[in-house]
């Protein structure tokens, strides 16, 4: 009877003790992108494989180093060392591994190994676990102390929200970055200086550091000036991956900009990269890029002024209905109530465009004075508007796909620019006597 039992069992069923068999694994590093300290990492996937037609017992699985950051899990169990994993024949098994680092009180990011075993059959294979660790400053739903200084040292991460008060000032110097959870977002109703440089932009970004979360946007909510915030200036900054790259709610009685913004990226938005309401703005080399509903907003009134940027939107990520730029001096709220002011629009030297047949809307009421400019464009529109500008021509961007806004040798925004007394582009670059239009300048 035993013999006929033996007989009627599967190959792949039946283990074997062969010396000669090995497992085939999914890799022989897990790499983990930088995790912050104290906040795990994503999850691994680790797929072991057996090739033989035979089963084989996997007597122990085991982390090199006692207290490891690395926690590893194999069939639903979470633990550190497992013993007696059964593999079938020509079958694999998923192992997942995480990863949370140890504040080390350093500036400069470390290095963090470990090492996982698999012994079969009396062999001993090996996966080496690297990542790479961060101390930062953490925020949460934090109101900074008045007139705070932010160096780039560490790292900012934020949950929930941080708050500039009223009267107050938050400096960032060059370099620094900070990173946003998800639902996070920064609030100032006192005044924000930015202070980036060509070669050390400050960056605003998600918290998520590995590749899936690269160019995935809304992962935070973005930047928002309330009302009575004043004299902010943003330069050379780089904002990815919130819901609004800049929110800007800060009507008053002067035409004193609120906000004056240079040198800077606002892209991957699900909603819209700079929308501002009946507020004072003056922006130059801004390119504001790939939102899911429109990349500028100016609604409800207010004073702006565009020089030398590139406002496109291709939205490789998202369904458009939105054009790239609206323009209105009213504004409907939920409750049908209108906000309604008179609107000083001017834009020079710059790039509207993107993937829709009109890719600029204007509404405007009756009852306000209005002023919009634009002179020597390119724009994308069946609107007319004047013969200051080039119509409907395409700028012929390096690889929009890949965020390079850059011109190519043959765009027709080369050499037509006015001279604005703007004297680098957005990448520090000089610009010449015939400057470009846009936020680049070409260069040979």
């Amino acid at each position: 009877m035993l013999i006929i039992f033996i007989s009627c069992i599967p190959d792949e069923e039946k283990f074997t003790d062969n010396p000669d068999i090995r497992l085939r694994f999914s890799a022989d590093t897990l790499l983990f992108d930088t995790v912050f300290t104290s906040i795990g990492s994503i999850t691994k996937r680790l797929r072991v494989f057996n090739d033989d037609r035979q089963a084989i017992n996997i007597s122990e699985i085991f982390l090199g180093s006692m207290g490891s950051p690395y926690t590893v899990t194999v069939n639903g169990l979470e633990g550190n060392s497992f013993e007696n994993q059964s593999l079938l024949g020509k079958d694999s098994m998923l192992v997942l591994v995480k990863v949370t680092v140890d504040p080390q009180n350093v500036d400069l990011p470390f290095i963090v190994q470990d090492s996982l075993t698999f012994m079969t059959n009396g062999n001993s294979q090996i996966i080496k676990l690297i990542s790479w660790g961060q101390d930062a400053n953490f925020l949460n739903d934090s109101v900074l102390v008045c007139n705070t200084t932010w160096t780039s040292d560490r790292p900012y991460v934020i949950f929930n929200s941080v708050l500039v008060d009223t009267l107050c000032q938050l400096t960032i110097e060059e370099g620094t970055n900070i990173f946003s959870h998800n639902g996070s977002s920064v609030f100032v109703k006192g005044t924000l200086t930015v202070m980036g440089s060509a070669n050390n932009k400050v960056v605003f970004r998600n918290d998520r550091l590995d590749e899936k979360f690269k160019n995935a946007p809304g992962q935070w909510n973005g930047i928002f000036f309330l009302e009575g915030s004043k004299n902010n200036t943003i330069d050379f900054a780089t904002i990815r991956n919130a819901e609004y790259g800049i929110w800007l709610g800060t009507p008053d009685e002067d035409v004193i900009p609120d906000l004056t913004i240079s040198n800077t990226i606002i892209e991957n938005m699900t909603s819209t990269g700079l929308i501002a309401f009946t507020s004072d703005l003056e922006a130059t080399n801004l390119l504001i890029n790939n939102c899911g509903q429109y990349a500028l907003g100016n609604f409800a009134g207010g004073n702006y002024t565009y020089a030398h940027c590139t406002i496109s939107n291709f939205a490789f990520n998202f369904f458009r209905e939105d054009p790239t730029i609206g323009l209105s001096d009213n504004l409907v709220l939920s409750d049908n109530s209108v906000i309604s002011a008179s609107l000083n629009f001017e834009m020079k030297n710059s790039i509207i465009w993107g993937n829709m047949q009109e890719e600029v809307l204007i509404d405007l009421s009756t009852s306000n004075i209005t002023n919009i400019l634009f002179d020597n464009n390119i724009l994308k529109t069946a609107l007319g508007l004047d013969s200051l500008n080039i119509l409907n021509a395409d700028p012929l961007f390096k690889d929009p796909v890949n965020f390079n806004y850059r011109l190519d040798n043959l765009s027709p925004a080369k050499d037509v620019g006015h001279n604005l007394g703007i004297l680098s582009d957005l990448d520090g670059n000089l610009r010449d006597s015939l400057p470009d239009l846009g936020a680049y300048e070409w260069i040979e």
